[in-house]
């Protein structure tokens, strides 16, 4: 049984992921973040190498966890310090924003950095596996596909994130095991089309949680085993 943090903002989601076989640990309150942030798993928690770096205003008690060195802090860039994308043995993201304990853990690694212009970064991104991933951003577009992976490029907005004008699509779906889940009707998303070929093209089957609630940011789900 695989393990995921993701928020329990909207329990039908939480119930529905869990009907798929898997275990649900319901993200923590970060209460420095805005309401809306305080409980998207991508903004606190970042498996990298068999390790779990964390803020250090959360505490899940994961082994093998390494606490972020600065605090976080409410307003942009010091809500990003773990918003980074780590795919193929390179870490994207915004570097100066990023936590150096993740900088440090990457270097030990051999894991290479690579700079965008998203702060967002892992919530801009939709990872479908390592050959493929879908943004609406243009500099991670470019990152990606400057190191070897198809990206599909969609438009920005049409992701229900409370508070805020628009969420991201990493932070409305999820991708493991030959499928991508959608927490909410991406149907109604104007490149629906295009995502649905696209993760047919690369062998994702898609699935769709709730298509009565319309396609929402959640802070997507963190796998951790």
């Amino acid at each position: 049984m695989a393990m995921f943090v993701m928020s329990d903002i909207v329990p039908e989601f939480c119930r529905a992921f869990e009907t798929m076989g898997h275990r649900v640990v319901a993200a923590q309150s970060v209460e420095i973040f805005y309401k809306p942030e305080r409980k998207h798993a991508d903004m606190q928690l970042l498996p990298v190498g068999g390790k779990t770096i964390e803020l250090r205003e959360a505490d899940y008690g994961f082994a093998n966890t390494i606490k972020c060195e600065r605090s976080a802090e409410q307003k942009y860039p010091g809500n990003v310090l773990l918003n980074c994308l780590l795919l193929n043995n390179k870490l994207y993201g915004k570097l100066r924003a990023i936590d150096k304990a993740v900088l440090k853990l990457c270097e030990s690694l051999e894991i290479e950095t690579i700079n965008v212009n998203q702060g967002y970064t892992r919530c801009s991104t939709l990872v479908i596996n390592d050959r493929a991933a879908i943004t609406s951003d243009i500099s991670i577009k470019n990152a990606l596909e400057s190191n070897g992976v198809e990206v599909l490029l969609i438009s920005p907005g049409n992701i229900f994130l409370d508070g805020f004008d628009y969420g991201f699509i990493g932070g409305a779906g999820v991708s493991f095991n030959g499928k991508t889940v959608f927490f909410g009707n991406v149907k109604k998303h104007p490149d629906y089309e295009k995502i649905r070929g696209f993760c047919k093209e690369y062998n994702s089957k898609l699935e769709i949680l709730c298509e009565h609630i319309p396609l929402t940011d959640i802070g997507g789900a963190v796998r951790i085993c």
